[in-house]
């Protein structure tokens, strides 16, 4: 059973009080205990801020997916008239969005909802099919309603709209049984359809010991100053709390200096000031009545465990929590004797009734001062704690649920339909034509007749005539049965006359007609008409309401007056009775008079045809499938033999069945033999295919099995005894060629089980009617229909709110064949490819996931700009990335987004993230998870490194991605730095914030490199194989060392150090000084190379002719470069990086400091040992392909054994990831 909460209950301001604890504790019980049944959660989008928390709160019960949130335009709280309409809309539309769940049941958690905020809960508007059960507080403004409600027109008129709404509930799931109670009564519902679930109180209320300084800390915060009698709750009329002050007056003067009267709990300014007068009036001096104002879930929890006695004197509960919370913190209860508080607090010694002063006062003063009447109450709170629990509540709410249980899996069958789709059916109707006039009459009503002969060729027609008529009537072909009533004279209307009796016997002796139809125009014998037994009568009206009201057909008629012409004295009688066949409700098989090819008389019984081909494997069922199914059909005695027929003998020897003296197969028969042959049968199975409309115009039983390639409304065998069994899909009809082409495995057709087949045949063989289906609602039925909904309360709408609503819809109403997706974000991408590092993993990351998507995605690259709202799918780049370069572009569309996909920010765009965090945030919302890539954190690590405008965006991109669900770091060095600061700048974010690392690829040839040698690439590569090259590879920049390796090499050459130094990395930022440098220096060109901006094709020659690479960067994410090297077997020399150590480990020579002497130094350390082949060598260093890489980062966005799209953060070491 799949059970639907409406959570509304804890996303308005209820979620601070009673309502919407109860709301979420009971539901979060029901998604523990209802293990056996599906539960989804709806959310209102309208009430964003209460999201997150319950999203966080399920986070471990439920699947992220089963978590969904519904949008439609606000606002649209009734306290505000102007919303009316908006209101209307928005029922309609979260009603519309819950079906498209497929419910079985729908749990509402709270009805009384939206008045004074967004909550849209209504019943019936839209879905008067799904039960739906409610939670019922209490009906205390119906019941008990306070000043507020009796002076407010509006409030009430809210009031009894929701009640009338309640009304359609199927269940009542009461909180307490007084609460029940109050609904038999109140709402005359039916005794078993109102369970009481009772209650319970949050686990977190319990006994805690206090130190004293703790208990000090509360006194003083809110000064009280003795021990203390606690209330907590509301502060409105029924909650009695003026008898309660006047009650703790009434006090002994002993007992109440030795106690404070403590009102814990915001309170309106209003109802305070109210309780101060009525304290001043009972004596009570100002220290002796303590209000808190608002305090924590904490302080609440300290006061109940500090108390010396918790008082609740309300009048009207549906349950009471604030006593069972006191009691299970272990404090003395009394309360009063009303509605549901003696079921919680459970001891009648403990109650008091709550409209004696003195009774409160008395009950009061036993509880302070009798020790062991308070023993008593203390023993009491501990049972009755221990009575109550959000499980058995739960459980009791199940149970009473799965009433609505179909008792039937859902799984495979869960959208099949069988529909019976003929259309031309033989009317065999019974007809009955009343002319009773005279001959002449007779002659001009021919051309009527015959039309109604005509339409109905099949019917059986019965004309009623006058006795002089009979000959007359007797000539025509066209009467199956001729009657007589002589109701008019031969000579003359005006002496018209007949007994009763003679009309009762005429009546009695005709039966009972389909259609009956009076051709006479004048209304003197509508009177017989009337007295027919007819499902349809047809005639002009007689302007006589007993006459009229008894015909389903009354034309309009103009009554005959002396020297006035009419308009129907200017039509011909015969037009006139024409009109009246021409009235009757058309019909496909009106006029339609098939010849019948063979005589049904030969037809074999138990006899089934088959026709397990189309032409086209779109449409076939699979042929495992029919020979499972014909296996099974021969065991069946009813099934005498079956015909399986084949195009051709190739084909019937391409896919035998089993043999059995059962089955016959044909093939290649003349297209006469095929009808005749076909013609024998008495069933016959086929696909979409010529073979099923061949059997259905012959009249056997025809079971077509059909798939999504074409509609079955279009191309559905139309002649008796047709049905079709197929699957709706939002994608029909496709039209694609073959079945490959179909993303979603042509689950339409293929999803059709044997058993559903198999059990039409059999009902057709035992001949058993064919039960058909109810049109299934599949999302773009459901759509449809909202849309038809909505029609009346769109037309004062402008074109926005239409905009708005539609998008609303689309958003809500996922398509039932929607496929999960990962939208991968390659914004800067789309806009250029800069040439960096972060391009070179996007573009080689993009590629293998298009080339490889992982089981159960769809990849789709998105894109966003800072000038638009919201991400775009980017097909035009899509195109032109995998080299197809279109003619014409397409336009790139708004993505839309639902609870099972997945948004991956793969490239790094910062102020286009940031410029799109609402985008984001809807996605967020709505249960996509939101990832991101995380290259580096060098912004904020070393801002000196980087322009003042590019630190503080970097700031914001990591505040604006913290707000969601992880990181996916390129190495491990990255994940700790983010770690670190997320703990640091975010530490409320950080224990949600899933933080994992993958290590990056090597193998350029599979990034889409790019290609193209300038034209001194030859004589430059000569140059570099002259002497030793050392090579740095990246973009000049002050973090990554150019200046030090510069000076180094300067003062190696000095020294006489014959070696090129070659700087391969395009011109970043702050290095103005620097680049003047390279450009103008002594040695440029000779054995100073700077090559910017060059194709990834020279690279890989560069790396071909260097002699070491040279890793002299202050602060990286991963050190690309370094793989790159070892891949060519170039031996490296590294600056000693954390992140350089765990990518290249003991595979290269590391040094440290940051002068030209120190790698100088380094660097002719290196030669020594290099001369000496000791050096540390990068052949052994491990290295993934990009394969390799984005498979890795699949496991972190999803896990792959589960499939439920949350991340693992489980990485390994690359050297064991290179080897898997």
């Amino acid at each position: 059973m799949r059970i639907i909460i409406d959570m509304q209950g804890a996303q308005t301001e209820s979620r601070f009080r009673g309502i919407g604890r109860y709301s979420l504790s009971l539901a979060l019980a029901i998604a523990r205990v209802a293990r056996k049944h599906e539960v989804f959660l709806a959310l209102n989008g309208l009430l964003p801020d209460s999201i997150g928390a319950i999203r966080e709160a399920f986070a471990d019960i439920l699947p992220r997916e089963n978590i969904r949130v519904w949008n439609t335009p606000g606002p649209t709280r009734e306290l505000d008239p102007a919303n009316g309409t908006r209101r209307e809309i928005a029922e309609r539309v979260r009603e519309a969005f819950i079906l498209s769940l497929e419910p079985d049941v729908v749990l509402v958690t709270s009805l009384f909802e939206g008045l004074g905020d967004d909550a849209v809960a209504s019943l019936g508007r839209f879905d008067a099919k799904t039960p739906t059960a409610v939670i019922l507080y209490d009906l205390i403004p119906l019941l008990n309603p306070d000043i507020h409600f009796r002076s407010s027109t509006l409030r009430q008129e809210y009031y009894a709209r929701k009640i009338e709404s309640l009304k359609h509930s199927k269940l009542l799931l009461a909180i307490s049984e007084s609460a029940r109670s109050e609904a038999l009564r109140g709402l005359s519902f039916a005794p078993e359809d109102v369970a009481n679930i009772s209650g319970a109180c949050d686990v977190s209320f319990r006994k805690i010991a206090l130190t004293e300084a703790e208990q000090q800390a509360i006194r003083t915060k809110f000064s009280i100053l003795r021990e203390f009698v606690l209330y907590t709750g509301g502060a409105d009329e029924r909650k009695n709390l003026a008898r309660l002050v006047a009650a703790y007056g009434k006090l002994p003067a002993d007992v109440r200096a030795a106690h404070r009267l403590v009102m814990a709990g915001r309170m309106p300014s209003g109802e305070i000031s109210a309780l101060q007068e009525r304290a001043r009036e009972a004596g009570l001096g100002s220290e002796e009545l303590v209000f808190t104002g608002y305090i924590s879930d904490e302080e609440l929890l300290a006061l109940y465990n500090m108390c010396k006695l918790f008082v609740f004197p309300s009048t009207h509960e549906g349950f009471g929590i604030p006593p069972l919370e006191a009691m299970s913190c272990g404090a003395a209860v009394i309360g009063a004797n009303s509605t549901s508080l003696p079921e919680v607090i459970g001891s009648s010694e403990a109650m008091f009734d709550p409209e004696s002063i003195d009774a409160i006062r008395d009950r009061m003063h036993q509880a302070l001062t009798d020790d062991a009447f308070r023993a008593l109450l203390l023993r009491n709170a501990e049972t009755q704690a221990a009575a109550f629990s959000w499980e058995k509540s739960a459980r009791k709410a199940v149970e009473a649920l799965e009433r609505f249980d179909p008792q039937a899996t859902r799984g495979d069958t869960r959208l099949s339909r069988i529909e019976k789709t003929t259309i031309f059916q033989p009317s065999t109707k019974r007809i009955l034509v009343l002319k009773l006039d005279h001959l002449g009459d007779l002659i001009l009503a021919m051309p009527a007749i015959a039309k109604l002969k005509a339409r109905y060729p099949a019917a059986t027609l019965e004309i009623a005539v006058g006795g002089w008529n009979l000959e007359l009537a007797k000539m025509f072909p066209y009467f199956d049965k001729i009657h007589t009533l002589d109701y008019f004279k031969k000579q003359s209307a005006s002496q018209a006359s007949i007994a009763q009796e003679e009309l009762r016997s005429f009546l009695s002796q005709i039966g009972t007609y389909d259609i009956a139809i009076d051709l006479r125009r004048q209304s003197d014998t509508r009177f017989v008409l009337k007295g027919v037994k007819a499902e349809l009568k047809v005639g002009y009206q007689t302007f006589d309401p007993s006459i009229d009201s008894n015909l389903d057909i009354a034309l309009e008629a103009v009554q005959d007056a002396p020297f006035v012409e009419t308009s129907m004295n200017r039509t011909s009688i015969s037009n006139q009775m024409l009109a009246l066949v021409d009235a009757l409700p058309a019909d496909s098989s009106d006029f339609i008079s098939l010849p019948r090819l063979f005589d049904s008389t030969e037809r074999k019984k138990g006899a089934i045809a088959l026709f397990p081909y189309a032409g086209n494997d779109v449409k076939e069922w699979e042929i495992a499938k029919f020979q499972t199914l014909v296996s099974r059909l021969c065991a069946s005695d009813g099934v005498k033999e079956i015909n399986i027929f084949f195009a051709s003998p190739a084909e019937a020897q391409r896919h035998a069945f089993e043999p059995s003296p059962k089955v016959i197969a044909h093939a290649g028969l003349s297209i006469p033999a095929l009808m005749e042959s076909v013609a024998r049968n008495s069933i016959c199975i086929a696909n979409n295919s010529g073979g099923a409309h061949i059997a259905s115009y012959l009249g056997l039983t025809v079971i077509g099995v059909y798939g999504g390639h074409e509609t079955a409304a279009e191309w559905a065998p139309v002649f008796p005894n047709s049905f079709v069994i197929h699957r709706e899909a939002d994608c029909s009809p496709c039209h694609i060629a073959t079945r490959a082409d179909c993303r979603y495995q042509l689950h339409c057709l293929s999803d059709i089980s044997v058993d559903e087949v198999y059990g039409l045949v059999m009902a057709a063989v035992n001949s058993t009617a064919i039960s058909t289906s109810e049109p299934v609602l599949t999302a773009k039925a459901i759509k449809n229909q909202l849309v038809a909904a909505l029609g009346p309360f769109l037309h004062d709408r402008t074109d926005g709110e239409v905009a708005a609503i539609a998008q609303c819809i689309t958003a809500n109403i996922r398509p039932n064949n929607a496929g999960a997706r990962i939208f991968v974000d390659i914004s800067e991408l789309v806009h250029r490819d800069s040439k960096t590092g972060i391009q070179r993993v996007t573009r080689s990351i993009l590629k293998e996931l298009l080339e490889n998507p992982p089981t159960g995605f769809e990849i789709v690259p998105v894109y966003a700009t800072m000038a638009t709202k919201g991400y775009f799918a980017a097909r035009n780049f899509l195109s032109r990335f995998s080299g197809k370069n279109p003619q014409h572009s397409v336009p790139d569309e708004a993505i839309d987004f639902y609870p099972e996909d997945i948004f991956l920010g793969l490239d790094f765009h910062p102020h286009v993230v940031c410029a799109q965090k609402n985008a984001l945030d809807a996605m967020h919302l709505a249960g996509v998870k939101v990832l991101f890539v995380v290259y580096d954190l060098l912004c904020v690590q070393m801002p000196q490194h980087f322009v003042e405008g590019t630190v503080q965006g970097f700031g914001q991109w990591l505040d604006t991605i913290a707000a969601y669900d992880g990181a996916l770091c390129i190495s491990k060095s990255v994940a700790d730095d983010l770690s670190g600061y997320m703990q640091r700048a975010h530490p409320a974010r950080s224990k949600h914030f899933d933080i994992g690392w993958f290590h990056i690829g090597a193998d350029i040839e599979s990034s889409n490199p790019t290609r193209g040698l300038p034209a001194n690439a030859t004589q430059t590569l000569h140059s570099l194989q002259a002497r030793p090259s050392f090579l740095t590879v990246g973009t000049v920049e002050p973090r990554k060392g150019h200046t030090q390796t510069l000076d180094a090499f300067e003062l190696l050459w000095s020294r006489g150090f014959d070696a090129n130094l070659v700087i391969v990395g395009k011109q970043g930022w702050l290095v103005d000084r620097l680049v003047n440098r390279l450009r103008n220096h002594p040695e440029a060109g000779k054995r100073l190379f700077w090559l910017e901006n060059i194709s990834d094709e020279y690279l890989e020659r560069i790396y071909s002719v260097s002699t070491c690479l040279v890793a002299a960067s202050e602060g990286e994410g991963f050190g690309l470069p370094l793989i790159e090297a070892a891949r060519h077997k170039i031996p490296i020399v590294a600056r000693d990086l954390a992140v350089f150590k765990e990518v290249a480990g003991q595979n290269a020579y590391y040094f440290h400091g940051i002068t030209a002497n120190a790698l100088a130094d380094a660097i002719q350390s290196w030669t020594v040992l290099f001369r000496e082949q000791s050096h540390p060598k990068s052949d052994a260093m491990p290295w993934l392909t990009w394969r390799q890489t984005t498979q890795d980062l699949l496991k972190l966005v999803r896990c792959a054994d589960a499939g439920t799209g949350a991340p693992c953060i489980q990485s390994k070491p690359l050297e064991e990831l290179s080897h898997e």
